[in-house]
């Protein structure tokens, strides 16, 4: 069984007025308590901050996270930074949520990219997502249909 988590924490955004305070230090408490309290070995715990934290990088990071995922492993992404929503372009929704990563004027993270890494996922991998970040609470759910419940 393998345990890996990526943690994300934008506070030093580029421009004036955009900066956030305390998301670096949510990201390297997950971090933390990742390895301290539920035993992910260090090399396992990933962190990204601030200009690390670009689209590429957390992507990347991303692709780390969930490549080779068999069933019994356990991963986890957290991530703490400005959110934000945008007109849907694919038409299957009204708007995409977004993360918005730390080059966020040259492309945001929609949540369809996030569900279409997600949804690769082999059945029984359990993936815990902790968005801390405007519009990010339906940033990891796919549309439901009528009458459609939906997984905790």
């Amino acid at each position: 069984m393998a345990r890996r988590a990526l943690c994300v924490g934008i506070n030093d955004y580029p421009g004036a007025d955009n900066d956030l305070a305390g998301c670096v230090n949510d990201a390297r408490a997950w971090a933390q308590l990742l390895r301290e309290r539920y035993a992910f070995a260090p090399a396992d715990v990933r962190v990204l901050l601030d200009a690390q934290a670009t689209r590429a990088g957390i992507l990347a990071g991303l692709d780390w996270l969930l490549e080779g995922a068999r069933a019994g492993d356990q991963l986890v992404f957290t991530n703490s930074s400005h959110g934000t929503y945008v007109a849907d372009e694919s038409g299957d929704e009204a708007y995409d949520e977004a993360l918005c990563p730390y080059d966020a004027a040259d492309g945001l993270i929609l949540d369809d990219e996030l569900r279409e890494r997600f949804a690769a996922l082999p059945e029984g991998v359990s993936l815990t997502v902790i968005a801390d970040n405007c519009h990010s609470g339906t940033i990891t759910r796919a549309r439901l249909e009528a009458g459609a419940a939906v997984a905790p």
